[in-house]
């Protein structure tokens, strides 16, 4: 071989290097569109239950206390698909169940939003494991009766918007 002459080829290590590199930019990439995926679910979940928080806000308005069930709010808009398993009300509070057609990280999770009121009598909705602010107060607690309780929800944090973590 003539030292002179200078080799155009990669090396093992190199392509090791390369092959290394490119599998770790995938890896991060694919958990990246994952993530996005699932908090995309997450949001239809969210959706679903718009309706009935508007239904929610007219019975408490419209009879003083929180319904106890999604039947109390008839006419319901709410269909179930492979995403969105269920959508319930207990005590005002809505409670999203994922279906089997969501992804694996949330199917069969919930994640609850609930009404509180502030001292004017506006309704705030916190959503998943959001703590309320200062002043709110569970739905139905100015009235005495029936209030909307929180529950922790089982959908993990980093598949959850900023307002509802």
């Amino acid at each position: 071989m003539d030292p002179t002459k200078r080799r155009s080829a990669f090396t093992p290590l190199e392509l090791i290097a390369v092959v290394a590199t490119t599998a770790v930019v995938a890896a991060v990439g694919y958990s990246a569109y994952r993530t996005y995926k699932v908090r995309g679910q997450v949001q239809d979940g969210l959706a679903a239950a718009g309706a009935i928080m508007t239904q929610v806000d007219d019975f408490f308005r419209r009879h003083g206390e929180v319904p106890t069930e999604l039947a109390a709010l008839q006419p319901h808009t709410f269909q179930a698909g492979a995403i969105v398993g269920a959508v319930t009300v207990v005590d005002g509070r809505i409670d999203i169940l994922f279906g089997a057609g969501a992804d694996p990280s949330i199917a069969g999770r919930t994640i609850s939003v609930v009404p509180h009121e502030t001292a004017d009598m506006q309704i705030v909705w916190v959503c998943g494991n959001e703590v309320p602010d200062l002043g709110l107060v569970p739905l139905g607690f100015a009235g005495g009766g029936r209030q909307a309780s929180q529950v922790p929800t089982t959908v993990a944090d980093r598949y959850l918007s900023s307002d509802c973590r």
